[in-house]
């Protein structure tokens, strides 16, 4: 019959609400059975029939308990059988493995109220399926005991640095934070039980790792050849400082990927290869570190569907390798390598799927990521390109700045009334225009030349600098559009604090920065060559004054345009005091009254070069009509032998032009 499924299935809970339990449970399982045999099912009745049937064995002296019951930690399972209760947890498992998100809701209540409860978890754990729930629960959601926390399950911030990488408090972090007793105590209770009985070694070896049992996460470990036990085998190595073991220990562990042997998860693969990366960073192997840190990301941001900022932990540990550890020809030689640029959309495509979502211009982007992910390796390219600009080699840098067709890496701005539009420019074509701006300053013949070059540098640096030449990291932030003055990478921040000032140079602050026995002396150095300078938030602002200075030394002091370009300066650092002043007090001492000089540096022109490189000559010419106007006299006498001076010398000339004739 196309209803036999349904038929049975109701039958089950009528036999439930009376409180035939034996008769309930051979419906539910005739449900089952059906379906099995081919039977119509388009309900998913046969799978919700498990729980169904769980909810029977989920009954003590007070009747029967609820999913409440537990969410919320009362007492009323403590009367349910064990026998029971295990086999409700059997059920609720068969039904979770057939894709039920409620069943793994009632696994999560029922595992997180039995470690309440630790006379339930110990009879509960001689049933394999019950003890590989209690253990997979205490180790994905039993957080340690932080000081001013009632228990271990309160959520953390994941940044805090006494959290671990799932948001919970965590021992191994800080010494604020306690191991929890309910972990102390399942660890016993299956200790006590006998290690021969123990379902998943690999998984108690990590539980054991962390409330502090190293022997006996080291011979659970050992028992196994899991990603999983070779990670805690790699974590125990380190605690001795056998960095060689560990080395092989990681490397054995990360062989389970991408055929992974399911004792980790997606998201532990990408922490373990993190942890492999710091490992091989701290032996100076710095290229490779950058490969692991790479594959964490990428993995990590596939696992999200979240593009390159799935999951900012990696990406940030990869960039700061990147960008701070590795030289620049080190890393042009990975990305060339290993990282290729994600396919643009087509543009055609692109307009297509606007026009179908009915999207203005703003949504272009957005569309255009949908139809291709910005990657990872995308993201590397950037900061590789912004490293090249830094370094002086603009062309070199111009392939690895995006296709500037490509629209999913337009930039915005905002119209007059507040409303977000795609900007004009590109990435590649303005690093472009900068490295032509700063060719021009640096060789043109004319002084005039080179300082509307300079001046067009410090327009782009000022402007466009966080996209094609910012730091991803720290001082500039671009990895999070230089809103936040920290967040990522290495450092302590950009402005210090009272207690502890930020040091004066670089080497001091790579050593305040990188401190631990896992950092090697040439990472400090490394560290300290590769910093920003100047070492300031936004660095290429003062580095567009910087330019605005050169522009000024190639143009006459009273120009209109010196004094312009001195203007644009302090604009471009006006939040910068000293810097502002610099500027200024250079116009003061050099420049001619204008009339933007009220307020200089707030309602600033655009310098007049092609005026500049006329100033010297019409100065002068003034400077000449002037002297002439008061001294008339001597100017006629000047002017009278200048024409007499004129005039014997061409009569000399004839002179001479004759006599040559005659000889000849």
């Amino acid at each position: 019959s196309e209803r036999a499924v349904w038929a049975a299935f109701m039958l089950g809970r009528l036999h439930a609400i009376e409180e035939r339990r034996a008769e309930a449970i051979a419906s539910f399982t005739k449900a089952r059975a059906l379906a099995v045999s081919g039977a119509p099912d388009p309900l998913g009745l046969a799978v919700a029939s498990y729980g169904e049937q769980a909810r029977l064995m989920l009954s003590g002296q007070s009747g029967p308990c609820n999913w409440s019951d537990f969410n919320e930690g009362r007492d009323c399972g403590e009367t349910i059988p064990p026998a029971d209760f295990k086999q409700a947890i059997r059920l609720y498992a068969e039904q979770a493995a057939r894709g039920s998100t409620n069943a793994q809701d009632s696994l999560t209540a029922l595992a997180a109220w039995s470690l309440g409860h630790a006379d339930i978890s110990a009879a509960l754990i001689d049933d394999p399926v019950a003890q590989r729930l209690l253990v997979a629960y205490a180790l994905a959601r039993v957080g340690d005991i932080a000081e001013g926390s009632g228990n271990g399950d309160s959520y953390y911030d994941p940044s805090a640095p006494n959290s671990g990488s799932s948001g919970y408090p965590d021992a191994a972090r800080s010494a604020k934070v306690k191991p929890n007793s309910v972990l102390v105590t399942l660890v016993d209770a299956l200790k006590r039980r006998g290690l021969e009985k123990i379902e998943g070694a690999d998984r108690v070896a990590a539980l054991a790792y962390r409330t502090g049992r190293y022997d006996l996460a080291a011979t659970l470990a050992n028992r196994q050849e899991t990603a999983l036990s070779w990670w805690v085998r790699a974590k125990l190595a380190l605690r001795k400082g056998d960095t060689a073991a560990a080395v092989q220990a990681y490397a054995r562990a990360a062989q389970a990927f991408p055929r992974n042997d399911a004792s980790l998860d997606p998201s532990n693969a990408s922490l373990l290869m993190g942890e492999q990366g710091v490992l091989t960073l701290s032996r100076g192997q710095y290229v490779e570190a950058l490969a692991q840190f790479h594959q964490a990301a990428s993995d990590s941001a596939r696992q999200s569907r979240g593009g390159y900022y799935g999951d900012y932990a990696y990406a940030n540990d990869m960039a700061y390798v990147a960008e701070r550890v590795l030289t620049t020809d080190e890393l042009k030689t990975y990305v060339d390598a290993h990282a290729p640029a994600s396919p643009m959309p087509a543009p055609e495509a692109v307009a297509k799927a606007v026009q179908k979502q009915g999207g203005g211009a703003q949504s272009v982007r957005w569309v255009a990521v949908g139809l291709s992910a910005i990657t990872v390796e995308d993201n590397l390219r950037q900061l590789l390109a912004r490293r090249l600009v830094r370094d002086g080699r603009v062309e070199e840098a111009l392939p690895y700045f995006p296709d500037d067709r490509d629209e999913r890496f337009i930039q915005s701005t905002y119209d007059a009334e507040g409303h977000e539009v795609p900007a004009g420019w590109r990435m590649r074509a303005k690093a472009r225009e900068y490295g032509q701006a700063l060719d021009r300053g640096q060789h043109a013949w004319r002084a005039s030349s080179r300082a509307q070059g300079w001046y067009e540098a410090a327009v782009i640096a000022r402007r466009q600098g966080m996209e094609i030449m910012g730091y991803e990291q720290g001082p500039d932030y671009a990895v999070y559009g230089g809103s936040y003055p920290g967040g990522a990478g290495r450092g302590m921040g950009m402005y210090g604090n009272e207690d502890k000032p930020l040091p004066d140079n670089p080497q001091a602050r790579a050593q305040a920065d990188l401190p631990g026995p896992l950092v090697t002396d040439g990472e400090r150095q490394r560290y300290a060559a590769t910093e920003a300078k100047p070492y300031k938030r936004f660095h290429y602002r003062d580095i567009a004054a910087d330019y605005v200075m050169k522009s000024a030394d190639a143009l006459p002091a009273r120009s209109q345009a010196f004094a312009a370009v001195l203007c644009q300066g302090v604009n471009f650092v006006y939040y910068d005091q000293p810097r502002a002043e610099q500027l200024y007090l250079r116009y003061v001492k050099e420049g001619a009254a204008v009339p933007f000089s009220a307020d200089f540096g707030q309602n600033c022109v655009e310098p007049d070069f092609a005026a500049a490189a006329r100033f010297p000559y019409v100065q002068a010419w003034r400077t000449t009509r002037r002297w002439v106007a008061q001294h008339r006299a001597l100017s006629a006498a000047l002017l009278l032998a200048a024409v007499a001076g004129a005039g014997f010398g061409v009569a000399q000339w004839r002179r001479r032009r004759r006599a040559a004739k005659t000889v000849a």
